[in-house]
């Protein structure tokens, strides 16, 4: 998990397997149910009823972009979708070296639903030419959008520049996880829903001392997960230019909050210099010297090895003094139906049942963050699971930060400005200097992709 794929992957792979786990036998309401007929005769265009879908036989192939093998594929989806819908065939095609999407499609084999998270479903369905406007589907399905949570939607329609080619699944977001056992030990109270990144750090400083003999650390973050979903919605790339965004002041304000005003501490500094990158969830659950992290709302599920040596809790991710009530992005996980889908009134079927109200509350007792902007699913969460007497009112504290933009080379900027992040973050580079550093970087890598 330590790297940005792995992590993706893992946590799909644990996330959808719950969902698996928490199937239910009915399909469920996935829209409002009306139809388009006028009149009293039904007209050309009237939707179908679903039954007629899920009773014809059509066969679906999948494919997963995170590179998981079918045996992790029939956990997460096959098997349910096949106990669903057993008049579907159900394919898979896994992700490897001579089957990757570009690949497939050269191979010019048919590929029905591609599935990832939405910072890494754009790269390849657009770089293929695989995308596929779902907003006539979803309107033939009656699928009802006002019932997801609408900053999802919305960017969604941003990657497709008003087209829908992909709907979420499930949900997630940052959040700070904290270790009891270090707080006790420091005599230092726990964090609160609703603290200032201002009072975050205040705490940090208390946290971040020697004690029997052990060097303990306050604060840290991951660099991807927290700036690809930052509150100020500021993305890598101008969505109109496609120029880097790096020199905008935004970006100064993100790092200084998120990395900075802890990070030049100097255990912290001549820790992260010894681990030749910044303090980890790793050091929270493993070494027991860091105190608080901020990471994805899933990692519960995503490291139960990990979590099950500490005594932990989880609080709102902080926030800015001039946005409260804003807390990180969504970083949903999507199905997108492709050009080539030969049956995609039956894909579409499919992901319906996903989304419908009893699915997502069945998703939301057993700990998987719904798509759905629904109180009532939302109040379940984590009811049924092992970790039902955390402190889950973090999830839903704070608003969802606006999605912002997500281009096709999201994943390769990461790679560009991970690395750099512990010497911005520690003071060994000036805060501008690598700034621009960035934006040269990801300049030249723009224009290498755009000559391809």
């Amino acid at each position: 998990m330590g790297n940005r794929i792995g992590t993706t992957t893992n946590m799909l792979a644990s996330v959808m397997l719950l969902m698996l786990l928490s199937a239910c036998g009915g399909a469920g309401n996935g829209g409002s149910g009306g139809t388009d007929g006028k009149g009293e005769g039904a007209a050309p265009n009237t939707p179908k009823p679903a039954e007629s879908w899920a009773d014809k036989p059509a066969e679906l192939v999948f494919h997963n972009l995170s590179g998981g093998p079918e045996e992790q594929f029939n956990q997460m989806f096959g098997n349910l979708i096949r106990q669903k819908f057993p008049n579907y065939t159900i394919k898979f095609i896994q992700s490897k070296p001579g089957t990757t999407l570009p690949e497939l499609v050269a191979l010019k084999e048919r590929v029905d639903i591609v599935y990832n998270s939405i910072e890494y479903i754009a790269e390849p369905l657009l770089g293929t030419g695989l995308e596929y406007d779902m907003t006539e589907l979803i309107k033939k399905h009656n699928v009802d959008l006002n019932r997801f949570e609408p900053t999802i939607i919305d960017g969604i329609r941003a990657i497709g520049s008003g087209k829908m080619y992909m709907l979420p699944i499930l949900n997630g977001r940052q959040v700070l996880f904290y270790n009891k056992g270090v707080f006790d030990k420091l005599g230092v109270p726990y964090p609160k829903n609703g603290m200032t990144w201002d009072e975050a750090f205040e705490l940090s400083k208390k946290l971040t001392r020697t004690e029997g003999g052990i060097n303990y650390l306050g604060l840290s973050a991951s660099p991807a997960h927290i700036l690809r979903t930052n509150q100020l919605s500021k993305p890598y790339l101008d969505p109109k230019t496609l120029k880097p965004t790096f020199l905008d002041e935004e970006w100064k304000k993100l790092l200084q909050a998120y990395f900075l005003s802890y990070g030049q501490n100097e255990s912290f500094a001549n820790r992260t210099a010894e681990l030749k990158r910044l303090p980890y969830y790793t050091e929270m659950t493993n070494t027991y010297e860091l105190a608080m992290f901020v990471f994805n709302s899933t990692f519960p599920w995503d490291g139960p090895a990990y979590v099950k040596n500490i005594d932990w809790d989880l609080v709102s991710m902080p926030t800015f003094k001039d946005k409260p009530k804003v807390g990180s992005q969504a970083s949903p996980g999507s199905f997108a139906i492709t050009s080539v889908a030969k049956e995609k009134d039956a894909a579409m079927e499919v992901i319906k049942y996903l989304t419908s109200d009893e699915m997502q509350t069945e998703f939301s007792k057993k700990g998987i963050m719904s798509v759905l902007k629904s109180d009532a699913v939302k109040k379940v969460f984590g009811t049924a699971s092992e970790h039902k007497d955390k402190n889950w009112s973090a999830l839903y504290y704070d608003d969802f930060a606006p999605l912002s933009y997500k281009s096709v080379y999201e994943l390769g900027i990461e790679g560009i400005y991970r690395p750099l992040i512990p010497d911005i973050a520690t003071g060994k580079a000036d805060l501008n200097t690598g700034l621009r550093n960035i934006q040269e970087l990801v300049e030249k890598y723009i224009a290498e992709q755009q000559k391809k």
